[in-house]
């Protein structure tokens, strides 16, 4: 039987990596998430040169990978046929950003007014938290909490789930006794 962490992050290279399952890449992931964020943050580094840089950077170790690979290492990097294909990690990220935006146009079409109030509720509160902490600030946050909230979980998960038992007890009462309240207010009378 799979546990709850397993059914949240599937199975994957995301997973492994939130999981620590390899701690080596989760580890150097974690390292150079906080070097970005430090250096981008606290150094007060432009975001635009710095993507320019890597940019450059990554385009030149691929050009002396192509030309004077099969010299230094054993394998040559894809060509442009190859990451072509339909079964290409390019391609299926570019249709998941894709699958998204269709799921966003459809949402604010107004299909679904439900859904459609709930989507502008969550960016009016990631709005009012964006005014006050960077987007750098708030992605590296996230990347941390992915990275240490599950492996936490597993390593203490009777103990949460039993704190969460009691609060979910707890919030059910605080509702019941709400309700009552509520229902003591007197109400007026229906016009037709």
């Amino acid at each position: 039987m799979m546990s709850l962490v397993d059914q949240i992050l599937g199975e994957g290279a995301v997973a492994d990596l939130c999981l620590w399952k390899d701690k080596i890449n989760s580890g150097i992931t974690l390292v150079m998430a906080t070097l970005f964020w430090f250096l981008l943050e606290f150094m007060e580094a432009r975001l635009v040169p710095l993507l320019c840089s890597i940019l450059l950077l990554l385009m030149l170790i691929l050009f002396l990978w192509a030309k004077f690979g099969e010299v230094f290492f054993t394998r040559r990097p894809p060509t442009p046929e190859e990451l072509n294909q339909p079964d290409s990690p390019l391609k299926a990220l570019f249709s998941m950003m894709e699958g998204h935006l269709l799921m966003l146009y459809e949402i604010a079409y107004g299909k679904d007014n439900k859904t459609f109030l709930k989507t502008i509720l969550y960016v009016a509160i990631i709005y009012n938290i964006g005014s006050y902490i960077s987007l750098l600030t708030i992605l590296y946050i996230c990347l941390v909490c992915s990275m240490t909230i599950p492996v936490v979980y597993m390593q203490f998960q009777e103990l949460i789930d039993s704190f969460m038992g009691k609060v979910s007890e707890e919030k059910n009462n605080l509702l019941e006794v709400f309700k009552q309240v509520v229902s003591k207010i007197p109400r007026a009378p229906k016009v037709e």
